[in-house]
């Protein structure tokens, strides 16, 4: 091409089927050859550029993020009508070469929303709704975002809801996916914006006329045609099931079923029973809800129409009236409009051409606009497929936080936005080695612990507590490697420190073995039935302070050697039955003052000794007394005292008195 018809085909931008607006100008200025674009519900559009331009020297940075704005002129059928706009982002330029004296450059067109997949984070959001949720995601891209939410009703908050080593882009994408929400995207000369809707019945029509009449086989380059038309159906599942888990009401049944609402012909309803998990859904018509939104789903899948237009206004998330053809010109209105679900243009600049014609044609996809619209489930949610550790927080100034099923608050060493405090995470559920009805086994982590977290079907979004680990800075409670051989529990004192604790520790080093139990302040005891203690050497007991023992029955110890007891003051002794006391040897009694003993009844005694008694006062006297009389017998010698003063002295042969002095 000669450099006059260059300039001549430069100044031509603003006659040719496609225009495009952007940064460069002058001798950089782009010129458009090639358009085009791929766009659809719940899919992000994608344009594919082909450029020329005088300058071979274009700095390839000088587009990248940059704003264009392809204008496509409408057929000469509309009188003014007005150009269809396409707007977005440059994210991929390239210099491909030279053809006729200009140099050729490719470029790939987005949207804002497409740059949510230059950014992965991780973050929870807690007692947020999807559109919370999404509010705060595109707050982040300020600069670029413009949607509207379409939704006509509220959507409920998610107690917890992670965004785990994932895209922001995936992230806000199944979120929408789960709750039935679709977008799409329009355009003008100076923006396009998202928008996100849960209706698709109540869509606008396309621009211009809504009415396109099939006309197959024609060359209709100024009017508005559908130029080709089929029809397909596809074997569907044709039924829904789901089932969940709540462990706040875990006797509730959380299953619920549905059967799709369209005619696939004489097959079986084939059925997607799917177990959603923990929290999959909280109540009968939640989950109702997700079973019709899969069930939806099926449905736009399983009906669906494809053809091809000359039509320059067709745009997804709009419908058309499809008019003149034969299959469908007899039946209901309802039933001739069209739901656009995917549209591909394709237009070209003849810019050998000093006309400036070129051509452009469309292809789609679309279902009865009757038929609600769902996106599948097509983004995925990240799996964590092992353990991960944490640590427990709470309220400043506290050791324990805990509910009444013992869960507590936690912080991932990946979270960047907690505070490490009792707001950083859910209740979190902690495994215990046994949990039954009332009873099993209770043992809370304390603030500060490093706890391993794994996740129920390794969702980021069910995390469990299933042990604890020991750190730098919670160290093992005794000396590592050093008591290797020893094993047990050592607690701590609430609000205490670290000379506070219980404990019970097993010491299993060879010749010294040893079981050691420590109550830091009360030990208590209860047996409701027999217990045996059985020591097999020396055992030692001390109470610093009082013991009190009550026996209900009777007491017998049983002592094969010998016996001491040390009482340190005095001791008082009360038997409210008889008292026997054998002593097989030697009994002997010292009593460093006063001796008294008092009978209320009888009390005869013998000593079955075949030597000596002898009772002795060596500092003071000795004092006998009765009430009626006292008896000394020794053989047939006896001395009788009596009450009344008499004292009788008998003897069979010799009564002597004698004195020393």
């Amino acid at each position: 091409m000669k450099m006059s018809d260059i300039a001549g085909f430069l100044s031509l931008q603003n006659s040719r089927l496609l225009t495009i607006q952007t940064p460069l100008a002058g001798r950089s200025e782009l010129v458009l050859s090639e358009f085009q674009c791929s766009e659809g519900l719940s899919v992000l559009f994608d344009m594919r550029l082909g450029l020329v331009s005088r300058d071979p020297t274009i700095e390839l940075k000088q587009m990248i993020g940059q704003a264009v704005t392809i204008s496509l002129q409408p057929s000469g059928a509309i009188v003014g009508g007005s150009p269809r706009h396409f707007h977005g982002y440059v994210t991929q330029f390239s210099h491909t070469g030279a053809d006729g004296g200009l140099a050729t450059y490719s470029a790939t067109v987005q949207p804002w929303l497409w740059m949510l997949s230059r950014r992965v984070d991780s973050r929870i959001f807690q007692d947020k709704s999807a559109r919370d949720i999404l509010d705060a995601v595109f707050s982040q891209y300020s600069a670029l975002a413009s949607y509207e939410f379409r939704a006509g009703r509220t959507l409920k908050p998610y107690s917890y809801c992670t965004q785990y080593r994932e895209t922001d882009l995936n992230f806000v994408l199944r979120l929408m996916e789960l709750e039935g929400l679709f977008f799409y995207f329009e355009h003008a000369e100076d923006g396009h914006k998202l928008i996100i809707d849960d209706d698709s019945t109540r869509a606008k029509p396309v621009d211009g006329p809504p009415s396109l009449r099939y006309a197959s086989g024609e060359i209709l380059e100024d009017e508005a045609v559908v130029t080709q038309w089929a029809a397909q159906r596809q074997l569907m599942s044709g039924a829904v099931s789901m089932k969940a888990y709540d462990y706040k009401v875990p006797a509730a049944r959380r299953y619920v079923s549905g059967e799709a609402d369209f005619n696939q012909g004489e097959v079986e309803r084939y059925e997607i029973y799917d177990y959603v998990g923990l929290h999959g859904f909280d109540s009968t018509d939640r989950g109702e809800e997700l079973a019709r939104f899969r069930l939806e789903s099926l449905a736009a899948s399983g009906k669906t129409f494809s053809g091809t237009s000359t039509g320059r206004t067709l745009a997804s998330g709009r419908y058309f009236e499809l008019s003149a053809h034969y299959d469908h010109d007899n039946g209901p209105m309802q039933d001739r409009q069209f739901l656009l679900t995917n549209v591909r243009h394709h237009g070209v600049n003849n810019y050998q051409s000093s006309e400036g014609s070129g051509s452009y044609h469309a292809s789609f996809q679309c279902i009865r606009k009757k038929i609600p619209f769902r996106p599948p489930l097509a983004h995925a949610r990240p799996v964590i497929p092992g353990p991960q550790t944490a640590i427990v927080v709470g309220p400043k100034g506290e050791q324990i936080h805990t509910d009444a099923l013992g869960r507590v608050k936690i912080q991932f060493h990946w979270d960047r936005i907690g505070q490490r405090n009792h707001g950083s995470s859910c209740w979190v559920r902690v495994s215990q080695p046994w949990a039954g009805g009332g009873f099993g086994s209770v043992q809370i982590p304390r603030i500060g612990d490093e706890v391993v977290v794994t996740f129920l079907d390794g969702n980021p979004d069910r995390p469990l507590i299933i042990s604890s680990v020991y750190n730098a800075q919670n160290m093992p409670p005794w000396a590592l490697p050093a008591g290797a051989t020893q094993s047990g529990f050592l607690t701590r004192s609430h609000k205490g420190t670290a000379e506070n604790a219980n404990a019970i520790r097993f010491e299993d080093k060879l010749g010294e073995e040893e079981i050691w139990l420590h109550a830091e302040r009360n030990q208590r005891i209860e047996v409701e039935h027999d217990e045996s203690h059985t020591v097999g050497a020396k055992r030692t007991k001390t109470v610093g302070a009082d013991e009190i023992v009550t026996i209900g029955g009777a007491q017998t110890h049983t002592i094969t050697g010998a016996r001491t007891q040390t009482i340190g003051a005095d001791h008082t002794q009360t038997i409210k039955g008889a008292h026997k006391q054998n002593v097989a040897g030697t009994h002997t009694q010292v009593i460093g003052g006063n001796a008294s003993i008092t009978t209320t009844g009888p009390q005869p005694g013998a000593a079955g000794t075949v030597g000596d008694i002898e009772i002795q006062s060596s500092q003071g006297k000795i004092h006998l007394k009765a009430a009626t009389e006292i008896i000394i017998e020794v053989g047939a010698s006896v001395i009788h005292l009596k009450a009344d003063g008499t004292i009788e002295i008998s003897g069979p042969t010799h009564i002597g008195l004698n004195s020393k002095s």
